[in-house]
């Protein structure tokens, strides 16, 4: 129980990443906010966790709103009794196909990218810090993605996004160690996703898999590392970006684009 007495908000934790995280953190000790917008499914991934013998709630809440970002924290708290770990898990941009290259991007999706990818984790991170400061300790785990680093062709939007949240997550370390406050960044290579990669063309299936040295990521594998950088084991660190794609970042390798 390496999450024991741990109080944790996950953003979008009701598929993918976002729930892999939440169920591992169930399994570890933590309790937990599992945050989405589909209300069905939040309850799904609560039972689940609840099932397997942990503690844990659902919140439903649009993170479009910085009313919406301060709510949900409230409830957290409400529902916790208090908050020590925040994951920023939550994306636009790719998944609601608004995004484009610079010579086309309009206005609003570019803008509502941003809102969701930095704004939001911003909000959020604002309203659990002084939570996080009267438990004495706290982590804040944004999770990024290497477009942040190495963008693809017709992903502006998202990929500057992802390089702001990387930002953010060093301004925070920077400001809030003096508080026993730690914030990362892990940023994944390509993540498997049944919903999405399940009618995956071999071609496509070879390109994903020459971005890495190793083989494709899971959404497990992101949850063992959100694991490890929420509990006191990763104590002496912050403010770094976990690049954590079977390699991909070390070696020449093929770009989504």
């Amino acid at each position: 129980m390496r999450l024991r007495g741990e109080l944790a908000l996950v953003t979008g934790s009701t598929s993918g990443i976002g729930k892999a995280i939440a169920l591992e953190f169930g399994a570890e000790g933590a309790r937990i906010v599992v945050h989405g917008r589909d209300a069905a499914r939040g309850a799904a991934v609560v039972e689940q966790i609840t099932s397997a013998g942990g503690a844990a709630v659902f919140v439903a809440a649009d993170l479009g709103t910085e009313a919406a970002c301060t709510g949900l924290v409230a409830e957290a708290v409400d529902a916790l009794g208090g908050l020590t770990v925040l994951v920023n898990n939550a994306v636009a941009g790719v998944v609601d196909g608004g995004d484009a290259a610079v010579s086309e991007m309009s206005t609003n999706a570019w803008e509502a990218t941003l809102r969701v990818n930095v704004t939001a984790p911003m909000w959020l991170s604002r309203g659990a810090i002084p939570h996080l400061r009267a438990a004495g300790h706290g982590s804040i785990i944004n999770i990024s993605s290497r477009q942040g680093e190495r963008p693809s062709a017709g992903l502006a939007a998202y990929a500057t996004s992802k390089g702001a949240l990387n930002a953010l997550t060093r301004a925070i370390a920077v400001e809030e160690a003096p508080h026993g406050i730690r914030c990362t960044t892990i940023s994944p290579g390509y993540v498997v996703n049944d919903r999405r990669d399940s009618e995956m063309t071999g071609e496509r299936l070879a390109r994903l898999e020459a971005m890495h040295l190793t083989r494709l990521g899971e959404a497990r594998d992101v949850a063992y590392a959100a694991v490890y950088l929420a509990s006191s084991e990763s104590e002496f660190l912050t403010g770094i970006n976990l690049q954590l794609d079977g390699g991909g970042s070390i070696a020449r390798a093929a770009s989504l684009g």
